[in-house]
């Protein structure tokens, strides 16, 4: 993180943290960065994670660096005020743990207020909300762990993938991942009361809390796994995306993925091949058509310049959103990439998509009128 920047919702900048640069906009992994009431004041704070110094090897101005042979002093956990970008207090954290931040509940506070946080690939750590490490776990990592009280005893459990590990570190089951890492991972527990741990590699993967495994579907590379009510005719179904839908595996322009959607049992509900170029897509739960409704799913990553696009659950196209700058730019700064959130920012009971990159930032709302059903036979006698 070399820079923060809060803003309002019309782009009025509060404050900001750091020096911006445009070099710095494209986003190779994670970010240690959250937004969270960290000392129960009621008000939000904002975390992130600053390096240690990488001492070794030296850089080589080229290359990215995921981790050194020789750090110098610790990472920091730095918590800023959310309201004025004040600095309220830091903690130290071992040295490589700078890739992603996780709250989680570790100790039995109730509430999330202890941290997981972890290098690229490699190690793992559970810290307390004082600063002190409770565990260590190194293993395949993945990319961003879930967490959830899968054994409902008050305190979280971290999902790697191909392991899961108790709130005092305890390893409760651990696969082989034969050199691989989860590239997502979601854990959801629907009406029958029983927890699935999904996540994605060379597959789809469901498993039991014990590590059994309920159902696979192989794939060229699973990137991303999302959970949602995107139809009416069950309660969950899962997208997912096979980056690598060929023998081979390749990145290049001619590189394209498939977009899937299946249910709750592993059975796929429709697929949707994407265009040469769009390789690198991304998919999100978004609430486009109200909190009532059901959601829909934002797509973006689809290549240099194209707009992130809204399917609704029966696959087909309901909106293309490109990404809009405040002022006219060169055709390359068109082609650069950005990113995408959700949020109901604008407060109107719909999400808005937030898009985001080195060049600038825009937000989207759902221009249609949310339906709101009538109140027929209304009185001023209740109960007749």
């Amino acid at each position: 993180i070399t820079c923060l920047t809060a803003t309002t919702i019309d782009g009025t900048v509060l404050w900001q943290t750091g020096t911006p640069s445009a070099d710095n906009g494209r986003l190779y992994s994670d970010l240690p960065v959250q937004i969270d009431d960290w000392d129960g004041d009621g008000r939000n704070d904002v975390l992130y994670v600053r390096q240690a110094v990488y001492a070794e090897p030296p850089y080589d101005g080229q290359s990215v660096r995921e981790r050194a042979t020789r750090y110098e002093g610790p990472a920091t956990l730095v918590i800023l005020e959310g309201a004025t970008g004040h600095e309220k207090g830091s903690l130290e954290l071992p040295a490589p743990a700078d890739d992603s931040l996780l709250l989680a509940d570790l100790t039995g506070h109730g509430r999330r207020a202890d941290l997981v946080v972890k290098d690229r690939y490699w190690n793992m750590w559970g810290v307390t909300h004082e600063g002190q490490v409770r565990w260590h776990w190194s293993g395949s990592t993945g990319h961003f762990p879930a967490v959830q009280d899968v054994d409902e005893d008050g305190r979280d459990e971290v999902f790697v993938g191909y392991a899961l590990i108790d709130d005092d570190g305890k390893v409760l089951f651990s696969h082989d991942p034969q050199g691989g890492h989860q590239d997502a991972c979601y854990v959801i527990r629907p009406g029958d009361g029983q927890w699935r741990l999904l996540f994605g590699n060379g597959g789809l993967h469901c498993l039991a809390v014990d590590g059994t495994s309920l159902w696979h579907r192989p794939m060229g590379e699973c990137q991303h796994v999302v959970a949602g009510r995107f139809r009416t005719e069950s309660e969950v179904q899962f997208v997912v995306v096979d980056r690598t839908p060929v023998p081979t595996h390749q990145r290049d322009r001619n590189a394209w993925a498939i977009l899937y959607l299946y249910d709750l049992q592993g059975q796929e509900i429709w697929r949707q091949p994407q265009t040469p170029g769009a390789w690198a897509i991304a998919p999100l739960a978004v609430r486009w058509s109200g909190f009532e409704a059901p959601q829909d799913i934002l797509v973006y990553g689809r290549g240099p310049g194209r707009p992130a696009v809204i399917y609704r659950g029966d696959g087909e196209v309901l909106d293309e959103l490109p990404m809009q700058y405040v002022e006219s730019r060169t055709e390359a700064d068109r082609l650069t990439d950005y990113y995408v959130l959700v949020a109901d920012v604008w407060g109107d009971s719909r999400e808005e998509v937030i898009m985001f990159g080195s060049r600038g930032a825009c937000i989207y709302a759902n221009a249609r009128l949310l339906p709101i059903p009538t109140l027929t036979n209304e009185t001023l006698y209740p109960g007749m």
